[in-house]
């Protein structure tokens, strides 16, 4: 919110942990400054809903929040953002896991370790075209934010990826 104008800003988010993470947090100030829907929707929605909402108002900036699940499910979808000059601004959550789905899938999570990711997303999406950055500690957030918002302003789709950790229990939490 420190990084935009929320009167120009567009923020939405994906399905899960990302939702639960920015929906007490984020304070919208004008109506469809936010786009939210709950956990009712696939993962990796909100990439393709922040496109929408950018070509639906281009003169604002949209910012979508996903996680690297999400992203493992769609990410590729940053290529249609380059080629067709939609530029939003994807910041993304990476603690190297699918949180929860433990609880889901335990045989698959204790024997295959299936809950774990792996992987560098903003090499992804700067092989796709677009502006990205990885951030490892809190010092770099506010350099990489003007950096993004400045490629989406000359007409660039940016990725902002986050290296973070994966939260405690959230049933217990």
């Amino acid at each position: 919110m420190k990084a935009t104008d929320p009167a120009t800003t567009i923020v939405t988010h994906d399905s899960g942990n990302p939702r639960d993470q920015l929906l007490p947090l984020y304070e919208s100030n004008t109506p469809r400054g936010y786009i939210g829907w709950g956990h009712s929707t696939q993962l990796g929605f909100s990439l393709g809903a922040a496109m929408g909402a950018k070509l639906a108002a281009p003169e604002k900036l949209v910012v979508n929040f996903l996680g690297d699940a999400a992203f493992g499910m769609v990410g590729m979808d940053i290529e249609t953002a380059v080629r067709e000059q939609i530029p939003i601004l994807t910041l993304l959550l990476n603690n190297s896991a699918m949180g929860n789905y433990e609880n889901h899938i335990p045989e698959a999570s204790e024997r295959y370790g299936t809950k774990f990711l792996g992987g560098n997303y903003s090499e992804v999406a700067r092989g796709l075209g677009a502006h990205s950055q990885r951030i490892e500690r809190p010092a770099e957030i506010a350099p990489a934010m003007q950096a993004a918002i400045q490629a989406t302003q000359n007409g660039q789709p940016a990725l902002i990826e986050f290296i973070t950790r994966e939260e405690p229990d959230m049933a217990t939490a």
